[in-house]
């Protein structure tokens, strides 16, 4: 009997285009979608190896970034992982830095110049849990394999816009001379499941658990002209704020603060702002185009005031705008910004904190302190929301959630407006007099 001929397919290699030998996908796109149970443990993880897509989940990331499984290899690893650029950075030749590698590790490539399998291979070599190719064109692949099919790693592809951003942020911390990596970022690869009816969401009960406690904010900390600690301010500490939706991760430096000429930067700002940070106050305009004028003036942090007590995170519709800002983007309480505005006269820098959370015993974080929740509970107050039906309890409540906030001066303020706003300044006063006694 003849032997059938194997079939061959075009596959580009930087200016060179291959014909490789056509093997079958790995992933299987009919699979069936249904949830499993949360006590399900087997049947969540069965249902997470046969997703075809998800969501890299980044500390202090301001959004998700949408990954696609390759056609050849394995989903993407379980747990929280740290995530490095590849040196070279197209993972075409043996990683500089491997000895320093191991399964606690994703590695970043850039697309191009060699073949998917090849980057594939080098990267597993390192002993690193996964790959993620960045697209070097619009839109994301899954990427085929044919030289790699039997790879038993973890292969994935995201945008070009998204990598782009990760290796800027990346790329703006010197390098470890021990490692000779930059700056290492921390977080997850979740594989997200699209039931035909209800949301899209993980597909592992611990998964949905791990994304709750990603860094969403964090704290101001305010220095004099020459870096030592602001005395002066410490009345006004902590100041919080909140990551907007779109943006970059904080940076790790002490910076200059500058207030926006003009105030609400809806147009090219007039004064110099390079390298600063610069403050911004809402109105007149969407946040997104703030970020951009900050951004074309070579602003290095964008710091939106609130012009009420409380903070959201500011989003911006569609998407992809907002992935043109490669700067940080935060906002602060009207209160905060007040004080911001006047440290900035005084010469006063900046250094940004990420929340660091409560730890349990394993070293774990197992709580944010600044989050997004905390701020919608407070929104929800001020709307007149979530209190007592009676205003003995509306006192007693107030009283409780006083002594919770007693640190955290913004969140105190915000709840006292709230009070003021929907039940008058007598419960105000009544608390005042039973703490006094």
């Amino acid at each position: 009997m003849k032997q059938e001929e194997p079939q061959y397919v075009p596959f580009q290699v930087g200016d060179e285009t291959m014909l490789l030998p056509e093997v079958l996908s790995n992933l299987d796109f009919s699979a069936d979608s249904k949830p499993a149970s949360d006590d399900d443990i087997e049947g969540q993880l069965r249902l997470r190896d046969t997703r075809f897509w998800g969501r890299m989940y980044i500390d202090g990331w301001p959004q998700t970034i949408q990954y696609f499984r390759a056609h050849f290899g394995n989903g993407p690893p379980l747990g929280r992982k740290k995530i490095v650029f590849a040196e070279p950075r197209n993972a075409c030749q043996q990683l500089e830095n491997a000895e320093h590698l191991n399964e606690d590790y994703i590695v970043i490539a850039n697309r191009g110049v060699c073949t998917y399998g090849t980057k594939a291979k080098n990267v597993m070599a390192s002993n690193v849990s996964a790959i993620v190719i960045v697209n070097n064109e619009p839109g994301v692949d899954h990427l085929p394999g044919p030289d790699a099919h039997d790879i038993d790693f973890s292969v994935a592809s995201i945008a070009q816009p998204e990598g782009q951003l990760l290796e800027v942020v990346y790329d703006e911390s010197p390098v470890d001379p021990v490692t000779g990596f930059r700056r290492v970022m921390e977080g997850y690869m979740v594989p997200i499941n699209c039931p035909k009816s209800g949301d899209c969401i993980p597909t592992t009960v611990d998964e949905k658990r791990a994304i709750t406690k990603l860094v969403e904010g964090g704290t101001l900390e305010l220095l004099n002209s020459d870096g030592s600690v602001n005395d002066n301010v410490v009345k006004d500490m902590p100041i919080e704020y909140l990551l907007a939706h779109f943006g970059t991760k904080v940076p790790e430096d002490t910076l200059d603060i500058v207030v926006a000429k003009p105030a609400e930067a809806c147009v090219p700002l007039e004064n110099e702002v390079k390298g600063k940070i610069v403050l911004v106050r809402r109105g007149s305009c969407p946040f997104v185009k703030k970020a951009e004028m900050v951004q074309d003036a070579g602003g290095r942090v964008m710091i939106m005031g609130n012009m009420q007590a409380n903070i959201i995170r500011m989003g911006v519709e569609p998407r992809w705008k907002g992935l043109d800002i490669a700067i940080p983007v935060l906002m602060v309480s009207k209160r905060s910004y007040a004080v911001l505005v006047a440290e900035s006269y005084m010469g006063g820098k900046i250094k940004i904190k990420e929340d660091e959370g409560l730890k349990d015993e394993l070293g774990n974080i197992s709580n944010m302190t600044i989050n997004n929740n905390v701020w919608e509970y407070l929104e929800k107050l001020s709307k007149g929301e979530e209190w007592p039906r009676s205003d003995a309890y509306v006192k007693k409540k107030f009283l409780e959630l006083s002594a919770q906030y007693a640190a955290w001066p913004d969140r105190l303020l915000s709840l006292k407006e709230a009070v003021v706003t929907n039940y008058g300044k007598e419960i105000l006063e009544d608390g005042a007099k039973r703490e006094e006694l």
